[in-house]
């Protein structure tokens, strides 16, 4: 697979699809599975940042709601702070009835330039699929 492909996961949650939607847009809910976020709001241009940790140094990350569609869609824009350029991250739910099947699309390597980082889209891919099956068990047990 080339370097530049979107990242993609799917997975089906036991969970209904407003369930999954609140842990994807409600902050004290993202903490939980992803990465505390500062001033995230469910809507199309709001700009956050979320403070990530690797081996003891943090990293902001810098992101902005490009599109939302209550239930169905959420991407945005996920930077790291003067490393990474803007790449997209796109939650899609579908309805399953009791059950959502969710596919996470982090696209956009293409156009990305590192500034003084040497992560790959291999890094975010690994990640990933940490974080997917965190926010599974996340759903699944609350």
């Amino acid at each position: 697979m080339s370097n530049t492909e979107p990242v993609v996961k799917e997975i089906v949650i036991n969970a209904p699809v407003a369930r999954v939607w609140k842990a994807l847009t409600e902050p004290e809910q993202i903490i939980k599975w992803l990465m505390p976020p500062e001033n995230f709001k469910p809507e199309t241009g709001n700009e956050f940042k979320m403070m990530g940790n690797n081996k003891g140094v943090s990293i902001p990350h810098v992101c902005k709601i490009v599109e939302i569609v209550p239930e169905k869609k959420l991407t945005y824009t996920w930077a790291v702070e003067d490393m990474l350029s803007d790449t997209l991250v796109t939650y899609e739910l579908e309805d399953l009835g009791d059950k959502t099947n969710l596919t996470l699309t982090h696209s956009g390597w293409d156009k990305v330039t590192l500034v003084k980082s040497p992560a790959t889209r291999d890094d975010y891919n690994n990640g990933w699929e940490q974080v997917i099956p965190g926010l599974k068990k996340y759903v699944e047990s609350n």
